[in-house]
């Protein structure tokens, strides 16, 4: 009985990333209010434009206080979080390797 229950969560750890969202730069805007491009700012690698520190720190800042301090961190990390919009559906969002190592590659 717990080896069939040690293979059940083993199976589950190692299909969590299918659960994650397919858009989640899409429903991390629907959760934060903040459009996917300033989703995709906050997401991806800083740029050189005039504009973009002032942009970037109210977004950041919105995008944090939409998800919470702890969410965002896990995010960041790679890990699957669970979030709600206002309606109150339910998101499961992680980010791919690929977007967070273009995002850490500066």
């Amino acid at each position: 009985m717990k080896a069939k229950i040690a293979f059940i969560a083993l199976a589950m750890a190692v299909s969590a990333p299918a659960w994650a969202a397919e858009d989640p730069v899409g429903d991390l805007s629907k959760v934060t209010g903040l459009t996917e491009r300033k989703v995709q700012m906050i997401l991806g690698n800083r740029t050189a434009f005039a504009e973009y520190p002032y942009t970037y720190d109210r977004s950041l800042q919105k995008f944090v206080t939409a998800i919470g301090k702890e969410n965002y961190q896990r995010l960041m990390e790679g890990e699957a979080v669970a979030l709600r919009d206002t309606q109150g559906n339910e998101y499961i969002v992680q980010l791919d390797r690929k977007q967070l190592s273009n995002r850490n590659a500066l």
